[in-house]
C-alpha cells in the first residue's frame, strides 16, 4: 500500500513540474517576440562583427606570439632581450619615418618656368605653388612609394605643405624652387605613374614647368627632423572603445 502510494505522490509531483516547466517555456519563447528580417539582418550584422573582431585578436595572439618566440630565441642565444627589443624598435621608427633609409626609388626635379610670360598669360601657370608639389606627392603615395622628400624634408602623414608667396613652407621651413622629390619605391611603377598621361606632372608641362624624373639604384634619405606634435589623439588600450 506505502508502495503504490509513494507511486502516486511520485506521479502528480511530476505532473506538476511538467505544468510549471511548460509554462516557463511558452513564456520564454513569448518574451521573444517575432522574428522579423530587420532583425535577423542585425543579428546578422552583429554575428559579423564579433567574428571580424575574433579575427583580428587572433592575428594579435599570433603577433604576440611570434614577439615572444624572437625574444626566448634572444635570451637563449645571448642571455638578454635588449638586442631583440631594440630591432624592434628600430623597425617602429623606420615605419614612422625616423630612421635614415636606403632604397631604390625616382628623383623628380621641378623648377619654374622659363618662358616668356606675354600680357595676355596668367604669371602664376608659370611657377610651382605648394598645391603642385602636393598634387605629385599624393601620386606618388598612390603608386606605391614607400618614403618620400622633399628638397630632403622627410614627409609624414602629418606633414604641412603650404604656400608663402615665392617659396612653400614645409613642416615650418622655407624651401625654393628647384624642388627635389625623392621617393623610394618600385622606379619603374613610379616613373609610369607618374609620367602617365594626364597625369600632374603631364598637364604641368604644358606651361613650361621645367620637370626632370629619373631612375635610382639607390636614394638616401634622412629620417623626419621636425619635432612630432599630437595634440588631439591618444593613445587608447584593447577593448577600450572611447
Amino acid at each position: 500500500m506505502k508502495k503504490g502510494l509513494s507511486a502516486y505522490y511520485l506521479f502528480a509531483i511530476g505532473i506538476i513540474l511538467g505544468f510549471f516547466l511548460t509554462v516557463q517555456l511558452k513564456s520564454d519563447i513569448t518574451s521573444l517576440g517575432i522574428i522579423t528580417i530587420p532583425k535577423l539582418l542585425a543579428l546578422e550584422k552583429d554575428v559579423s562583427n564579433i567574428e571580424v573582431e575574433i579575427e583580428n585578436l587572433n592575428k594579435s595572439i599570433n603577433e604576440l606570439e611570434q614577439k615572444l618566440k624572437e625574444y626566448e630565441t634572444s635570451l637563449s642565444e645571448s642571455g638578454s632581450i635588449y638586442n631583440s627589443m631594440m630591432e624592434e624598435w628600430k623597425k617602429i621608427r623606420n615605419y614612422a619615418g625616423l630612421e635614415k633609409i636606403s632604397g631604390p626609388g625616382i628623383i623628380i626635379t621641378m623648377n619654374d618656368s622659363k618662358k616668356e610670360i606675354g600680357i595676355m598669360d596668367n604669371p602664376e601657370l608659370y611657377v610651382i605653388h605648394d598645391i603642385d608639389v602636393l598634387e605629385v606627392v599624393n601620386e606618388l603615395k598612390a603608386a606605391g612609394a614607400e618614403a618620400i622628400s622633399i628638397n630632403g624634408e622627410r614627409i609624414l602623414g602629418t606633414s604641412n605643405i603650404e604656400c608663402g608667396g615665392p617659396i612653400i613652407i614645409i613642416d615650418g621651413k622655407r624651401h625654393a624652387a628647384p624642388f627635389i622629390i625623392k621617393a623610394i619605391g618600385d622606379p619603374k611603377v613610379l616613373e609610369a605613374s607618374i609620367l602617365a598621361p594626364d597625369s600632374y606632372i603631364d598637364l604641368m608641362e604644358y606651361t613650361g614647368i621645367e620637370i626632370d624624373v629619373k631612375k635610382a639604384e639607390n636614394i638616401v634619405m634622412d629620417g623626419y627632423k621636425a619635432p612630432l606634435k599630437l595634440n588631439y589623439q591618444k593613445s587608447i588600450k584593447e577593448g577600450e572603445s572611447k
